[in-house]
């Protein structure tokens, strides 16, 4: 695995964190928007209604989310330890900020005052000194 596909499992699982929320969230919009049944009505074939298939769904997919995310703390943690290794403290940043914080190219530039074309030279000179401790 290269320095880059290293870094870049923290930027895909945040995303993907991400995702599920998003998914999490319409569930529970689902939820609360489907209104519950009269009691005096008969569940029809003994089967869950779709208020309770829909809780189910939202307690499973919370826990896988949390799961994801107790990944995401400790690979972060670790790749933040990696990064603390490389002497030029702009090489850290642009790390930092593009792989920790999921920051865009041209935000990192912005931030940094660099052009974009200088960030990517500056990332491909830090992945090769990232390589070296990873």
């Amino acid at each position: 695995m290269t320095a880059k596909e290293y870094l870049n499992q923290a930027r895909v699982l945040d995303m993907l964190i991400n995702a599920k929320q998003s998914e999490l969230y319409s569930l529970k919009l689902m939820a609360t928007s489907i209104s519950s049944p009269v009691i005096s009505e008969k569940v029809q074939s003994g089967g869950e209604n779709n208020t309770m298939r829909i809780i189910d769904k939202i307690v499973d997919l919370q826990n896988e989310i949390n799961l994801e995310i107790d990944k995401l703390v400790d690979l972060k943690s670790q790749i933040r330890n990696e990064i603390k290794q490389i002497n030029d403290p702009v090489e850290r940043i642009l790390l930092t900020e593009r792989y920790i914080n999921n920051k865009s190219w041209m935000e990192i530039a912005n931030m940094m005052h660099y052009t974009e074309r200088q960030v990517h030279n500056i990332h491909g000179k830090s992945l090769k000194h990232f390589s070296k401790f990873h």
